[in-house]
């Protein structure tokens, strides 16, 4: 997989990977590769790829951003987890390097189409790793759900999430949820703190429609939409918030040796041994 032109992304509101996001364009510039460092994901024109420097945050937003454009990302991470990188920040060198050489390995990851419909307009969004519906004010609610037009039990208690398979080792985990391989077609409608010993996670197929409507006993109530935790959007009573999947997927890169069950070991600590 040949790049023509590299984007290098950082978050500007974390100054500290500023010196390492340069020296990564410096790196690619001294093997002859174009590449230009930004700090806002509206400059994606004539960009092959895209280069993120941070932690998972930077890898959803960038994930939300370049899907419809069909640019895949390389993750360096700079942060915490960094769960969804192709490298950690030691291996910046290598991993370039790998990248240059067509080393790396593509993988397609699907994403979440969120549809909110009210009495006066339609809005579309997208989300890679979870769209969740909880209330505004921390008070339990029901959320009425159908799948494909079928009428589902309905959900009592803070909301519920809905999340891809890669957000399926997320919020989605810490609330009881399975983990999925990210290849895995599937969405994982998990319940938040639910009111009842009777409501489980639940994995639906991707290529369904799960159709959430709220609804409160308090006319002055309503809740909220969060995709990948990073865009809340109010949704009123008497709106309807429609989940299926995504038209475009996302192309991530990573390195031949950093696996799925790999990264779950080594960032989860999934399979570690007890003392």
């Amino acid at each position: 997989m040949q790049f023509k032109r590299i984007g290098v992304f950082y978050n500007k509101h974390k100054s500290q990977n500023y010196p390492l996001a340069q020296q990564a364009v410096d790196i690619l510039r001294a093997k002859h590769a174009e590449a230009v460092l930004f700090t806002s994901l509206d400059q994606l024109e004539n960009i092959d790829l895209i280069i993120g420097m941070g932690g998972d945050g930077t890898m959803l937003r960038c994930a939300r951003e370049c899907a419809a454009k069909n640019i895949p990302i390389f993750g360096i991470n700079c942060g915490t987890l960094g769960f969804l990188a192709a490298a950690e920040k030691e291996e910046l060198t290598a991993a370039l390097d790998a990248l240059l050489t067509g080393k790396c390995s593509a993988h397609k990851r699907l994403l979440l189409q969120a549809t909110l419909k009210t009495n006066k307009n339609t809005q579309v969004f997208t989300a890679f790793n979870d769209v969740v519906l909880h209330s505004s004010n921390m008070r339990a609610f029901f959320i009425n759900a159908t799948f494909n037009g079928t009428k589902m039990p309905a959900y009592f208690g803070d909301g519920v999430i809905v999340s891809t398979p890669t957000g399926s080792t997320a919020y989605s985990l810490a609330a009881g949820g399975p983990i999925v391989e990210p290849n895995v077609e599937v969405f994982v409608v998990s319940p938040i703190c639910p009111h009842s010993l009777h409501q489980r996670p639940i994995v639906l197929p991707a290529n369904g429609t799960l159709e959430l409507r709220p609804s409160f006993k308090n006319k002055e109530d309503s809740s909220i939409v969060s995709l990948d935790g990073q865009v809340n959007l109010p949704l009123g009573p008497d709106a309807i918030l429609e989940l299926s999947r995504a038209p475009q997927d996302i192309t991530l890169l990573t390195l031949p040796h950093r696996g799925f069950f790999g990264v779950l070991h080594k960032k989860l600590s999934w399979g570690k041994e007890e003392c």
